[in-house]
């Protein structure tokens, strides 16, 4: 029996096949990926981690998220169990996908007793550590990155969830990053009364953002905040701060006719990113500067 998640990721699926035909080469390989994700996450094995709802509330009312990248647990067996489903899913011709998969099983195969530092090297974002194990010559990194992390994702939410489950951040939390793990957002959405809702790049924790607040530098000022979008496509923009210069996408969700699934709206909106680069705006990190203090224009994200 399919859970409530799976039904609207299926629904969001379908629904962007029909209105986003440019993305029909993804769409039987992203939706393997989410569906495996899902199953993953029913039968996780991951140590809790400890925090009361006092100490909780303390660090988000001075500004701070609760772990750091690296401080997640993992469940190693369900990240493996992800992998294969990813590894038989590849989109025809996509040589970057397909090398990143054959990359990331050949160092677990020759590295047995090492899987788990394999895999959780791909935690971290100021250094390679992967490269220790994972030969990269001739590998696309943005996309190796994306399949480890695709399949440490189960692991990573429901981290995330538990500890919201503790203590809400609704109407305490004032930052642009998040308050788990103090990463930038991967989506932005307009809900409800026009309410933008940060969606987390590395955990998918949602929280509030200002009306006016560029996640990146905290700017505030009305001024030096803008917007672009396409004429076809008017529920989606790209929101911009000339503080920064950098975007983050944001979808109108109030009258779109199909569930949202922001992983697969991630995806699907690509060309607002070349739209928002061609026009000189800078794409963000998923660490943020403020937490991580790292030159993110050098590392991967």
């Amino acid at each position: 029996m399919r859970s409530d998640a799976e039904a609207i990721m299926r629904k969001a699926v379908a629904f962007a096949r029909t209105a986003k035909p440019a993305y029909q080469e993804l769409y039987a390989f992203l939706e393997t990926v989410f569906s495996a994700q899902l199953e993953a996450k029913k039968n996780l094995s991951v140590s809790p981690v400890a925090m009361d709802a006092t100490f909780i509330l303390v660090q988000w009312r001075s500004g701070r998220p609760l772990l750091r990248r690296w401080d997640f647990p993992l469940d190693i067996h369900a990240a493996e169990t992800v992998l294969k489903a990813v590894c038989k899913a590849l989109p025809p011709h996509n040589r970057e996908l397909s090398g990143a998969c054959s990359a990331l099983a050949e160092a677990l195969g020759k590295n047995p007793s090492a899987k788990d530092a394999v895999w959780e090297s791909f935690l971290h974002h100021e250094w390679n550590p992967w490269e220790e194990w994972v030969e990269t010559t001739g590998v696309d990194l943005p996309s190796l990155l994306y399949v480890a992390r695709s399949c440490l994702r189960p692991s990573v939410e429901r981290t995330a969830e538990e500890l919201l489950k503790t203590a809400s951040s609704d109407n305490l939390w004032k930052e642009g990053h998040c308050p788990i793990c103090g990463s930038l957002p991967a989506l932005i959405t307009l809900e409800g009364q026009g309410h933008r809702q940060a969606h987390c790049s590395w955990c998918g924790t949602p929280w509030r953002l200002a009306r006016f607040q560029c996640p990146v530098c905290d700017n505030r000022r009305h001024e030096s905040l803008g917007y672009l979008y396409a004429e076809e496509e008017p529920r989606y923009r790209i929101d911009y701060c000339r503080e920064c210069r950098h975007y983050f996408k944001t979808v109108d969700t109030r009258e779109l006719l199909w569930p949202i699934w922001v992983p697969l709206e991630e995806w699907t909106t690509l060309h607002l990113d070349l739209v928002a680069q061609r026009a000189g705006w800078k794409t963000p990190p998923s660490p943020a500067p403020a937490i991580y203090d790292v030159d993110t224009s050098a590392v991967p994200s």
